[in-house]
């Protein structure tokens, strides 16, 4: 499984200001920076799953879907779990903010697909198994297990504490990999709590109710902090644990 961490910053390539993970070139979770990736980046990604609908989330969405049509490929299709999809819907794809594509397929060609996914239980994407599990964020927000034959791989991003997650995780005898969220230093906990994300040691705590070891990729930090926060995974020396390189394919 390859799964690619896009850039989402001009300025410093090592920022993260925005999310998208790109699996197998053909499914990204989240779509913050995935419009203004490059053409042939977004015509081949032919589905996109939503953790959530935070602006880092979900800002290029409208973009990616109307840069497929005028490339000419397939509308975008896009799946998430029903709460998420309300606020795509209603908030972002609203004929105010960006045209409702969904309204108007109904009278013309298919101009975008949504999908609601089922939480708990695999469901087929873009060639790959996706499990929807609910995590702890201050809106309803999903972390997703991304399955192939023989590799699982856990993508956790924007969330507190959290335990349902782990409990699959720790079920899934193949699992690989973990992206985890790491967005505030330790000097910042308390508003990492009142937002609902992690500080570094936090990572630890939660990474340690899988009950074995599993490499472990530091994702989600803020551009502002990103020095502490590097700073302090680095301090913690834990082998397994790395920080996430926008740019970068990881292997698993």
């Amino acid at each position: 499984m390859e799964i690619r961490i896009l850039p989402s910053c001009f300025g410093d390539p090592q920022l993260q200001m925005a999310t998208t993970y790109v699996v197998n070139d053909r499914l990204a979770i989240d779509a913050g920076c995935l419009g203004f990736s490059g053409l042939d980046v977004q015509n081949r990604v032919t589905d996109v799953v939503l953790t959530h609908a935070h602006l880092d989330h979900v800002a290029t969405l409208p973009l990616y879907t109307v840069n497929r049509l005028q490339s000419d490929v397939a509308p975008a299709r896009i799946h998430a779990p029903a709460d998420v999809l309300d606020v795509v819907r209603n908030d972002l794809f609203n004929d105010r903010l960006w045209p409702d594509l969904e309204r108007l397929s109904k009278d013309g060609p298919g101009l975008v697909e949504f999908h609601e996914l089922p939480t708990g239980t695999p469901t087929s994407v873009a060639g790959v198994e996706l499990v929807a599990v609910p995590v702890d964020h201050v809106v309803p927000t999903y972390a997703y297990l991304v399955g192939e034959p023989g590799c699982t791989v856990a993508v956790v991003t924007d969330t507190r504490d959290t335990e349902l997650i782990w409990e699959h995780a720790a079920a899934s005898d193949d699992l690989a990999g973990v992206f985890i969220e790491s967005s505030f230093p330790g000097s910042q906990a308390e508003l990492a709590h009142a937002t609902g994300h992690l500080t570094p040691t936090e990572v630890i705590r939660q990474l340690a109710k899988i009950g074995r070891d599993v490499r472990a990729i530091a994702v989600h930090l803020k551009p502002s902090s990103r020095d502490e926060l590097v700073a302090e995974i680095t301090a913690l020396e834990s082998p397994l644990l790395e920080v996430g390189l926008p740019g970068t394919v990881y292997l698993f």
